[in-house]
């Protein structure tokens, strides 16, 4: 892995690009919740009892907010004619649901027309199941813009009828089914083929399933789930496909350690499907799941709760993570008391939008599943600080220079951050001291550093051997900067 300071944003969300700190700390920061939260929750005869996040994206062409989800309500199937003659029986029925926003608070279900049912008109669902009661459950969906033809592609579950191909099934086993979209409302669905039967596919393979298979960072699509561990605990797994059809074996890639809390398993890993690098980092949503080992009898340990944590990697296959709360759970009688399920955020503008699935009771007992919202500053996951009341100082590695401007998302209201750009012996180029610096008093995402008699641009330097030297003030918070490329400049 090449170590070089390439142009482009840089996160500090782990210390890779940091050669030494002093004085100064990085410091995980969460997503605000909505005071008004949930804000989506069951309201429709088909959301009965849950709602449960699929995929939350913005759309830039439609100016909105847009949201996959699977709901589920109860229903009753059979009718006694004798004594023995198909008695009624209450089950659980599940569909494929779509909805749009314009900001992430308000929702609105469109009327689709695509599934028509006598027991609910006028609804959001966007793909029939092959047997009724509904069966179908969202697994996976990812927004690749390049096909245009199926830009959106999906991962689902169903259950085909008696006597249809994949038919027969038990009441926990689904065929796991693909369909494409143009545009993620239209849906073509792919004939189930039968490699494709997977009781477990949305977490990725049975839960004592061998690890097998190849892994490959440079695959087009990477899929994170639960799978289980040689200890019968819930670790993280991975595959990864070039089509979303066909997918390789499951692989181990983070697991709780030693030295972790007694009953810490991991549940989720949402990353963004797509294989695409955040600032050159792969991050996830990571469901810590803190089981309760109270209970002598339940290896299963199917009680437990959920928060989640943010989770790192550089190639994809070797994760790290912060163990405190990304985004905690709430308080007892709170929507999200029992668990909170975290899809990847979108992104509108300069702040970063997270959805989540709130389980207002513990994991294994019934209780309401509502979706909930929190926001955060862009790239805002971590900052570096300085520590107490003095000033800190970071620098990074250095390497050879091949940028024309510097520009940080910093909040430095008092002015106190400096930058400084200095050889690997730490000697500053001429005109690019501390001292020459521009004052930052800003609060912003994007704002260019300037020096007194050099300005903006840095281009004086290309090929050189450098180091960024910051020094914050102890109000200042410095999240990520960005080297603008010199073909681009």
């Amino acid at each position: 892995m090449s170590t070089e300071l390439y142009p482009g944003k840089h996160l500090f969300v782990d210390d890779f690009r940091i050669q030494e700190m002093q004085a100064a700390r990085r410091v995980l920061h969460q997503p605000v919740k909505h005071g008004d939260n949930p804000v989506l929750r069951p309201e429709q005869p088909w959301e009965e009892t849950a709602v449960h996040a699929g995929a939350f994206l913005y759309d830039e062409r439609r100016s909105c907010f847009r949201l996959w989800y699977t709901s589920q309500a109860g229903t009753v199937i059979g009718t006694r004619v004798l004594v023995r003659d198909n008695p009624p029986k209450e089950v659980r029925e599940s569909h494929i649901c779509y909805a749009e926003s314009s900001d992430g608070i308000h929702w609105e279900r469109p009327d689709l027309g695509i599934t028509n049912q006598q027991r609910y008109p006028g609804n959001n669902i966007l793909i029939p199941s092959m047997r009724p009661p509904g069966r179908t459950e969202l697994c996976h969906l990812v927004d690749d813009p390049a096909d245009p033809e199926q830009r959106f592609r999906m991962i689902y579950l169903d259950q085909a009828e008696e006597g249809d191909p994949g038919g027969g099934l038990a009441p926990d086993q689904k065929l796991r089914l693909h369909a494409h979209s143009p545009d993620g409302i239209d849906w073509t669905v792919r004939p189930w083929q039968p490699e494709h039967l997977a009781r477990l596919f949305g977490v990725l393979s049975y839960l004592d399933e061998e690890p097998r298979g190849e892994l490959r960072p440079e695959a087009r699509y990477i899929l994170y789930g639960q799978r289980g561990s040689p200890w019968k605990t819930r670790q993280i797994g991975r595959r990864d496909s070039d089509d979303f059809v066909h997918w390789s074996g499951n692989r181990p890639v983070l697991e709780s350690r030693l030295g972790d809390t007694p009953g810490l398993e991991f549940y989720y890993l949402q990353g963004a499907v797509r294989n695409q690098t955040w600032a050159g980092l792969h991050l996830g949503m990571l469901g810590a799941y803190h089981a309760d080992l109270r209970r002598r009898y339940d290896p299963a340990r199917n009680d437990g709760v959920t928060d989640c944590q943010l989770a790192w990697s550089r190639d994809s296959v070797r994760w790290e993570r912060w163990p405190e709360p990304f985004i905690p759970r709430g308080e007892p009688g709170s929507f999200d008391y029992g668990g909170v399920y975290c899809e990847y955020p979108a992104i509108r503008g300069d702040r970063l939008y997270f959805m989540f699935t709130g389980n207002s009771t513990w994991h294994g007992q019934r209780g309401e599943s509502t979706l909930g919202l929190a926001t955060l500053r862009l790239d805002g996951f971590v900052s570096v600080q300085s520590e107490g009341f003095t000033e800190g100082v970071v620098v990074t590695r250095p390497h050879h220079w091949s940028a024309c401007e510097l520009r940080v998302n910093v909040q430095s209201l008092t002015g106190g951050l400096e930058v400084q750009l200095q050889d690997e012996t730490g000697r500053a180029f001429d005109g690019f001291s501390t001292g020459e610096v521009e004052a930052l008093r800003t609060d912003g995402v994007d704002t260019p550093v300037s020096w007194k008699e050099k300005g903006r641009d840095l281009r004086e330097l290309e090929g050189r051997m450098v180091a960024l030297r910051f020094t914050l003030g102890p109000e200042d918070r410095l999240y990520s900067y960005t080297l603008v490329p010199i073909s681009g400049g």
